[in-house]
C-alpha cells in the first residue's frame, strides 16, 4: 500500500514531513501515529491507515508534494526487492590489510518534543537537541532556551509554516477582489448570556465564550445568505452545500485554523463544546486530518488584545471572513439618558467578484442581530 500526502483543503499544494513517529521496518498497526505533518495551517500527526510494515519513502525534513507516496505498508511475509547485484571485477587489485575498526558510535537518540514545539523550533531556528528538559520539550522549552541563546538577535528565519502564511496572505491579496466592512455592535446581552450559560453548563466541562457564540451567528446567517459560503471555481460561483467554520487560532509558529464541520447544524451548547475540543487538540498538535482545513469560512478574533477593529484577509478559495474586535465600553442614550454600554465591532472582508457590498451587508447584519439579541441561538438550529 502506497501512503500520500494528504490534501487538507482546496487549495494545499505542499507539506513538510516533520518527523517520523513509526521506525523504518518496524511492524505498525492501524490507527498508530505515523508521521507529524506540517502545512500553513497547522501541524498534526497522520495515523496509519492499515497494518503492515512501514518502508520509508521521504526523510523527515522535506517538503513535499500532495500526493506524493511518503511511505508504503507491505505484509511482514511480503519479500523485500533484493538490490541488484554488484559487478564482478576481472582482476581482484591486491587487498591490504584490514584495519581495526574504530569502536561503533552510538546511534542517534531520538529526541521527544511536541508537534509545536517541533513547528516553534523550525521557525526561530534552534536546535531541539541543545534543549535539555528530562522529559517532552514543549513550546515554553524552545521560547525559553532562544531567549537565553539569541538575546538581542536582529532577525528570525523566514521560513517553515512563517513562510507559508506569508506567501499565501501575498496570494490573497493579489488575486481576490477584497473588501471589508465594519459594524459596531452591543454585546451586552450576549456577554450576560454567556455568563448564565457558563453557569449552567460547569458540570458538563463546556465552556461558552463570545467569539464561540459568533461562530455560532455566522453559521445561522450562512445558511440563510448562502452567496457568502461560496466559492469561485472558474467561470462559475458555486453555492455550498455545508456550513464549515473554521476559527483562526494564533500560536508562537503561525496561525492555525482548525474546522467545525456543520456549524448551522449544531445548537449553542454542541458547538461551544465541539470548538474548545478543537481548541484543545490544536494546541496539542493533535487535529485529524479533517479537522485541519476546507473550511466554507472564517472567524478570526482579536478579542483579548487592545484592538478595535481590523480588516481580516480571505483565505481563498473562501469568500468571506469576520474578525472579532476587542470588548470595550462606550457612552449610549437610552431616552434621555445616558447609559454604559459594552460593544465589539465585526468585520467583515468578503470577495467583491462573488458579492456585491449590499448581499455582504445584509449578512453582516444578520450577523449583528443574532450577536446582540442571541436569545434565539439557544435554540434548535
Amino acid at each position: 500500500m502506497d501512503l500520500r500526502l494528504p490534501q487538507l483543503g482546496d487549495i494545499m499544494t505542499e507539506g513538510r514531513l516533520t518527523a517520523w513517529l513509526q521506525a523504518d521496518g518496524a511492524g505498525v498497526e492501524a490507527g498508530q501515529p505515523l508521521y507529524e505533518l506540517e502545512t500553513d495551517k497547522v501541524s498534526f500527526t497522520v495515523e496509519t491507515p492499515a497494518g503492515g510494515v512501514l518502508e520509508h519513502v521521504v526523510a523527515a525534513g522535506e517538503v513535499v508534494a500532495v500526493g506524493t507516496v511518503v511511505a508504503r505498508l507491505r505484509t511482514a511475509d511480503e519479500p523485500v526487492a533484493a538490490p541488484a547485484p554488484a559487478p564482478v571485477p576481472a582482476a581482484p587489485a591486491p587487498v591490504a590489510p584490514e584495519p581495526v575498526p574504530a569502536p561503533r558510535a552510538p546511534a542517534t537518540r531520538e529526541i521527544a518534543a511536541t508537534p509545536a514545539a517541533r513547528a516553534l523550533a523550525r521557525a526561530l531556528g534552534v536546535d531541539l537537541g541543545a534543549i535539555a528538559t528530562g522529559g517532552r520539550i514543549r513550546e515554553a522549552d524552545v521560547r525559553a532556551h532562544h531567549e537565553a541563546a539569541a538575546a538581542g538577535a536582529a532577525s528570525l528565519p523566514y521560513a517553515g509554516r512563517r513562510r507559508a502564511i506569508g506567501e499565501r496572505m501575498l496570494r490573497s491579496r493579489q488575486t481576490t477582489a477584497a473588501l471589508t466592512l465594519s459594524s459596531e455592535v452591543p454585546v451586552d446581552a450576549a456577554l450576560d448570556l454567556v455568563e448564565e450559560l457558563n453557569r449552567a453548563w460547569s458540570d458538563d466541562g463546556v465552556v461558552l465564550t463570545l467569539t464561540r457564540l459568533v461562530v455560532r451567528a455566522c453559521a445561522t446567517a450562512l445558511r440563510e445568505h448562502p452567496l457568502l459560503n461560496a466559492r469561485l471555481r472558474d467561470d462559475r460561483i458555486e453555492l455550498l452545500g455545508t456550513v464549515d467554520v473554521g476559527l483562526a487560532m494564533d500560536q508562537e509558529a503561525g496561525l492555525i485554523v482548525p474546522v467545525l464541520r456543520d456549524a448551522d447544524r449544531l445548537a449553542l451548547k454542541e458547538t461551544a463544546r465541539a470548538l474548545r475540543e478543537l481548541t484543545q487538540r490544536a494546541e496539542a498538535g493533535r487535529l485529524s486530518q479533517a479537522e485541519a482545513g476546507g473550511a466554507t469560512f472564517t472567524v478570526t478574533s482579536l478579542a483579548g488584545t487592545v484592538v478595535d477593529a481590523f480588516t481580516p484577509i480571505l483565505d481563498p478559495p473562501q469568500a468571506a471572513i469576520l474578525g472579532v474586535g476587542r470588548v470595550r465600553e462606550v457612552a449610549a442614550f437610552e431616552a434621555e439618558r445616558v447609559v454604559r454600554r459594552r460593544v465589539t465591532t465585526l468585520s467583515l472582508t468578503f470577495d467583491h467578484r462573488i458579492a456585491d457590498g449590499r448581499p455582504a451587508a445584509r449578512f453582516l447584519g444578520r450577523v449583528a442581530e443574532l450577536v446582540a439579541e442571541p436569545a434565539v441561538l439557544t435554540g434548535a438550529p
